[in-house]
This record gives C-alpha cells, sequence and structure tokens, in this order.
C-alpha cells in the first residue's frame, strides 16, 4: 500500500477480535456453522456439522495475538482495536468468565506494547458486577471502550446500559455495538441502529461506532453517521459485502455516509481462512478507491481511529458529564 493512501504512520484496524477459542464459545461457532450445513445439503454435498465445527476451533489458537501481530506488520497496520465480546449471560459454554477475559486482554496489552486498544465487552445483565469489572477495565487496565453485543438478548437504548455510558462520558471513550446478523442461534431482532438513535441524543459526549455497516442497515447507518454527530460506523465484513456483484453493501455505504465518520475494520479472524490482513486491506483499497479519493480514505484508514482512540484521551475521566 503506497503511503499516500495510508496518511501519516500506519493504518489502524478499529474491529478485530483474538482467535481464541478462550473467548469465543464452541456454540457461537456451531450457530455461524448452521448456514454452511443448510448450504451443503441444498447442493447434495457431505456435511459433517462435528468435523466443521472441529476444524474452525482449531484455528482459534492464537490466544496472545501472535499471529495477529505478524500478519499486521505485513500490511502496515500500526494497531488494532481488539473487541472482546460478552457472551457469558448467554451462552453458557464459555471456558472463561468474563472477567478472566479482561485478564487475559490486559496481558495481550502488555505483551505487544503499543500493537492493541481494547474495547471490553460486558453484558449489562450481570448487573453492578458488571459495572464495577468494566471500570475495573478502564481504570487500571487501560481499555478503551465499551464493546457491546445486542444479539445476545438487550437494545442499545435499555436504560441498565445507561451508567456505562455514563462511565464511557466520564473517560471519553467510545462504544461500539454490533448491528445486523450473527450466529443462527442468537437474536438479530435488537441488533439494529436505531436502536442506537436515543443513546446517541442522550450522551452526547459519549462517541458510538455502528459495527458491520457495509453489510447491515447501511441506509441507516449512513443516515445517522451523517446527522448523529456522535455516531460513526466502520466497515468490517466488508469482505462478505464484496461477494456480492459490485460490492454494493460497501460503496453505497462509502457514497452516503460522511468519510469522516467511517473506520476501516477487517474483522479478524473471521475471514482469516480466505486471505491475509494485507490482502484483505487491498481488496477494501480496491474497492474504495472507485468510490473515494486519497483524502477521504486516509480519513478512513487512520485518522478517524486516531481521533477515538489515542493514547492520553482517556488517561484520566473528563470533566464531561452526561
Amino acid at each position: 500500500m503506497d503511503e499516500a493512501s495510508r496518511g501519516q504512520g500506519g493504518v489502524v484496524d478499529a474491529h478485530a477480535h483474538a482467535a481464541s477459542h478462550r473467548f469465543i464459545p464452541r456454540s457461537f461457532v456451531d450457530g455461524g456453522i448452521r448456514n454452511i450445513i443448510a448450504m451443503h445439503e441444498a447442493l447434495g454435498l457431505p456435511a459433517h456439522r462435528e468435523r466443521l465445527v472441529d476444524r474452525a476451533m482449531e484455528r482459534l489458537e492464537d490466544h496472545d495475538c501472535d499471529e495477529l501481530v505478524r500478519q499486521m506488520d505485513e500490511s502496515g497496520i500500526e494497531w488494532t482495536v481488539l473487541l472482546l465480546p460478552d457472551f457469558t449471560y448467554c451462552l453458557r459454554d464459555c471456558e472463561l468468565t468474563i472477567a478472566e477475559m479482561f485478564e487475559l486482554h490486559r496481558r495481550i496489552l502488555e505483551r505487544h506494547a503499543g500493537r492493541f486498544h481494547v474495547m471490553a465487552g460486558v453484558d449489562p445483565r450481570w448487573g453492578r458486577d458488571a459495572l464495577a469489572l468494566f471500570e475495573r477495565g478502564l481504570k487500571e487496565y487501560g481499555f478503551r471502550g465499551l464493546k457491546l453485543y445486542p444479539p445476545c438478548g438487550y437494545r442499545a437504548d435499555d436504560r441498565c446500559l445507561y451508567p456505562f455510558y455514563e462511565l464511557c462520558a466520564e473517560w471519553n471513550v467510545p462504544v461500539l455495538l454490533h448491528m445486523g446478523p450473527t450466529a443462527s442461534n442468537l437474536s438479530f431482532e435488537y441488533a439494529r441502529p436505531g436502536f442506537v438513535d436515543e443513546p446517541a441524543r442522550l450522551f452526547p459526549a459519549v462517541n458510538f461506532i455502528l459495527a458491520h455497516a457495509a453489510t447491515a442497515y447501511v441506509d441507516e447507518c449512513a443516515m445517522l453517521c451523517a446527522f448523529r454527530p456522535n455516531v460513526y460506523a466502520d466497515v468490517s465484513g466488508f469482505q462478505e459485502a464484496s461477494r456480492n456483484p459490485g460490492g454494493q453493501g460497501l460503496t453505497h455505504l462509502l457514497r452516503f455516509a460522511p468519510a469522516h465518520k467511517l473506520l476501516f475494520g477487517t474483522d479478524w479472524p473471521v475471514f482469516r481462512e480466505d486471505a491475509r490482513q494485507v490482502e484483505h486491506l487491498e481488496l477494501f483499497l480496491g474497492m474504495a478507491r472507485e468510490v473515494l479519493a486519497g483524502p477521504s480514505l486516509k480519513l478512513i484508514l487512520r485518522e478517524n481511529a486516531a481521533r477515538l482512540f489515542l493514547p492520553g484521551r482517556a488517561s484520566r475521566p473528563s470533566l464531561a458529564r452526561t
């Protein structure tokens, strides 16, 4: 990738996960495999669920993110936002508690200093324990935001989340929410951009990031980015959109959402089997250059994420209250 495309410094991957079965339960993987089984059966192909799940779980052995860092180096990705969803309330086969996952993500930050920022997931239905754990992540572990996973059974505008949003306002850190479909054993009902509108209005000091905006509810995501000053979106999952003719989801988002509100993301390790990170980046650039000029690409590839996540912005609570 040329220097003009990426701007000063390296690219920022604003949406990735540790490729580890310690954080991604087997039932979640199995839910994703079910669509593959349905396709195989429709085509008259052999479908061995356990074999497919086992193969997928074998690819979740990069517990310390060493392989991810190697691929970041190969592709010119300077740092990555590492997302930790909390499945533990909804999917009870998780290997670890969410508190244990927090601790292991703190160790990843220490192991690869300067290469990651962590947005930590907590299911609000854990109550006061969840709020205390999230605050500990901000204060003691240096985490940089809140990762929410509405398909686990709650909406972005649920009032039980308001104390979490208040903490994010105090610490000047963003909230990222999964949008659209996911594993087939989870609900899609609550993962809609419209549920983010009210919290974004009530908490103007908090930046909200709509994940996977190139693949689900593209028009609604673009509209919220355009008209809510504190709503952003990432393009993670664009690889799936690119399989459609013309990659219409991504190109539509790039045309209609403001470039200063969009973030590049790969969704590692979801598309790990398809290509290496460098190839995913080149795929994105090839599609984006058909729509955007260089200055807009710089915003998406680095500068927008830098404004939201650069170290020092949340070293101590701000005076802003919501």
